[in-house]
């Protein structure tokens, strides 16, 4: 009997995703619980490889714009298929859900949502009606929930992932492609960096007095030797206190990792470096998650650079006044360039503080 009383309402998506027509959701916020369509949340699943397009909600003759957004969306579809189409019709993207390429390649279109001025779009070039319609259901905006590792891909470990970050920006509609472009910075720091670093160690003590003092201070500068554009692909958001947290994925397989690899300072052979940030009350200028992100991931390359190869000048002095009086100076440089394969990212916030924590593994440098 269930089977025959949603027969109907799968007909009706069936309809609605064949025809082609153009429908736009507008969201309703209900007692703070928002909801949107699976697409916004999972982009990506076992069956479907999707893309979002954002767009501010009213173009410049005050229409909606849902040919911008999907022109978004489209354009990060040729990028990944690495597909060629120049033929944009504003109108044919504006009124049609279902775009040809080519003999062998057809876009759809979901109905976009509207949410904050923004109007968000979905490209697949999926066909497949019931695996479009679960796309179309709609869902709660997965909050992040780091301690609790919710939504679940917070805590997986894999190596063949990014987290970028956004927070919400003075213009809504780039929040999405911002989260992208600070993925895209850390994946090219990874790929290769030039590290330049100095630490001072200075110490003292009075034998006597039974006096001993030291003092630390460090400058570094770490640096993408590459500006390019990677293949990133968008799988899984949430989000947390207006910041937008993306899971993306790299075209590369994933190391498959054993159960007391964190506790390893070697693996496979390579150096396995642990970077943090926002320890001891350590906070970025701009307070925000992408910029923590980023100093831990710097944190590790820095360490990584240290093991190819330091510069240690020492210098020390032993004086006579009234007991033993020694002082000493070392000065450490590193210059290096290193490369690194993200294992693993934590994330969590203390008293709205964000702690992050890495785990690089030592990779070949690029030719």
């Amino acid at each position: 009997m269930k089977w025959i009383r949603s027969f109907p309402l799968f007909l009706l998506l069936t309809y609605l995703l064949l025809s082609g027509c153009n429908t736009t959701l507008g969201l309703k916020k209900q007692q703070d619980n928002l909801r949107i369509p699976s697409w916004f949340i999972n982009p990506v699943n076992k069956e479907v490889i999707g893309f979002i397009g954002a767009a501010a909600k009213f173009d410049s003759q005050g229409k909606i714009n849902i040919a911008g957004s999907r022109k978004a969306a489209l354009a990060l579809l040729l990028t990944h298929h690495q597909l060629a189409f120049s033929g944009f019709d504003h109108a044919q993207l504006q009124s049609s859900a279902k775009l040809v390429l080519s003999q062998t390649h057809t876009v759809r279109f979901l109905p976009e949502f509207n949410h904050q001025g923004v109007i968000y779009s979905y490209a697949t070039l999926e066909q497949n009606p019931f695996s479009l319609s679960q796309q179309q259901t709609l869902a709660h905006l997965s909050r992040c929930q780091f301690t609790q590792c919710s939504p679940s891909w917070l805590c997986d470990e894999k190596s063949n992932t990014i987290t970028g970050v956004s927070f919400f920006t003075s213009s809504p509609s780039q929040q999405l492609s911002k989260a992208q472009q600070n993925a895209n910075l850390i994946a090219n720091l990874l790929y290769q960096s030039q590290v330049n670093a100095t630490e001072y160690l200075s110490q003292s003590g009075h034998e006597k007095l039974a006096i001993q003092s030291a003092s630390f201070s460090q400058s570094s500068q770490v640096s993408a030797k590459t500006t390019r554009t990677n293949q990133l692909l968008l799988k899984n958001v949430c989000e947390y206190n207006s910041t937008l947290i993306g899971n993306f994925v790299l075209p590369e397989p994933a190391i498959k990792l054993a159960r007391d690899w964190q506790s390893q300072s070697m693996y496979q052979d390579r150096s396995l470096i642990q970077g943090r940030f926002g320890y001891g009350g350590q906070m970025s200028p701009d307070l925000l998650l992408s910029s923590a992100i980023e100093l831990a991931i710097k944190d590790a390359l820095i360490e990584l650079a240290k093991i190819k190869g330091i510069e240690i000048e020492q210098a020390s002095s032993l004086t006579f006044n009234n007991g033993y009086y020694f002082i000493s100076h070392s000065k450490m440089t590193v210059d290096e360039q290193v490369s690194g394969q993200l294992l693993d990212i934590k994330l969590s916030y203390q008293q709205d503080h964000p702690i992050v924590n890495v785990w690089l593994l030592e990779t070949k440098q690029p030719l």
